[in-house]
């Protein structure tokens, strides 16, 4: 007569048995955050709002340039069609849109370096640039209420200078003449930038390039700084803070950026780090550049990004899925916490302003 056990399953059967129920449990709560989040967000209604971009940096009929943008905006419900909403240059250099002749709803001037072609071994300009009699309507449609967002490029060259200090004073920033980008290799920095350099250029490796140039008309002598390896903590320049009301953070920016001064009366919601050594804070010091200064600053109801922040490339897959920049936030790596911490949640603030 056989006897068979009737006691409990050994352990390692229970461990697989409770982990295959936390597995399913899991699979579940993930499958109905989907689903109730996307019901969410459905449901949400569609603002008509009227949208000012204001962009000269075209390269393609894609608009990837600030093809972001159009993400930001479908994420929060507001309708946006770059045919009718933007106000720039077509892939051709040819001018698109109509200059507004009353105050839109919201303001967004993202970039204004221009379109170029090689004309006679010269660089020629075929877009157009922010005017003066543009930038006195931004600031007069930002007294008026309108909740406007602004990025480094509108107040260097193609830009003359009576519509750059328009900007800033709209805006609450003072620029610099010094502008930076970090590199992968220093070796593939562009010629242009090369020449300014006095000697040899030898560098080699990951680095920062930090350049003077005009700002808003203001002539100043080209000089350039170059922070390689050995000059820095991390590689890329960090970010310190948030948009006005979201979770404060960190992040790394691998875009142009300049170093600016915030206003009298303006508030810093986010700081750039240059992350050097000893070495590389000695190399700021003799051009007396902080090594930390104003990235985000808001004055009212505008919010001035010191960089290129909108060209950014983030795919932003969850944007059909009500809270998801939150969410994502929480947990996102450092490739894209840029995006999630200062560039989504300046836009939404911006959207929440309108009344």
């Amino acid at each position: 007569m056989s006897a068979h056990s009737t006691g409990p399953p050994p352990i390692a059967a229970r461990i697989v048995m409770w982990m295959s129920r936390i597995l399913l449990v899991s699979i579940a709560s993930v499958v109905v955050a989907s689903v109730v989040t996307r019901i969410a967000w459905e449901l949400k209604p569609r603002q008509d709002l009227d949208v000012l971009v204001f962009d000269q940096t075209v390269a393609s009929d894609s608009y990837a340039e600030h093809a972001i943008l159009g993400q930001l905006f479908d994420y929060h419900k507001v309708e946006y069609d770059y045919t009718t909403d933007y106000y720039g240059t077509n892939p051709d250099g040819g001018p698109h849109g109509l200059w507004p002749t009353e105050a839109p709803d919201i303001i967004v001037l993202a970039d204004a370096y221009g379109v170029y072609v090689e004309e006679n071994l010269t660089q020629k300009l075929i877009s157009d640039y922010l005017t003066l009699p543009q930038a006195v309507d931004i600031r007069r449609w930002v007294s008026e209420g309108v909740p406007s967002y602004a990025e480094f490029a509108m107040v260097y060259n193609p830009t003359p200078g009576s519509a750059g200090d328009v900007i800033e004073d709209t805006f609450g920033f003072v620029s610099t003449p010094w502008v930076f980008r970090f590199w992968d290799n220093l070796t593939d920095v562009s010629p242009n930038i090369k020449k300014v350099y006095i000697g040899e250029w030898d560098f080699e490796g990951p680095g920062i390039v930090l350049v003077s140039g005009p700002v808003a008309g203001r002539e100043t002598e080209p000089e350039i700084v170059v922070l390689t390896e050995e000059d820095l903590v991390d590689l890329l320049p960090l970010v310190h803070g948030g948009a006005p009301g979201a979770i404060r953070g960190t992040a790394t920016f691998d875009g142009w950026a300049s170093v600016v001064e915030a206003a009298p009366g303006a508030t810093v919601e986010a700081e750039f780090e240059l992350p050097v050594t000893d070495s590389g804070a000695a190399k700021l010091d003799k051009q007396d550049i902080p090594a930390i200064f104003p990235a985000l600053i808001r004055r009212n109801n505008t919010l001035y990004f010191a960089g290129n922040g909108l060209a950014d490339e983030t795919p932003f897959r969850l944007r059909h899925l009500y809270g998801s920049a939150t969410f994502t936030r929480l947990v996102t790596g450092q490739e894209f916490r840029f995006f999630y911490t200062i560039l989504e949640p300046s836009i939404g603030w911006l959207i929440s302003q309108v009344e």
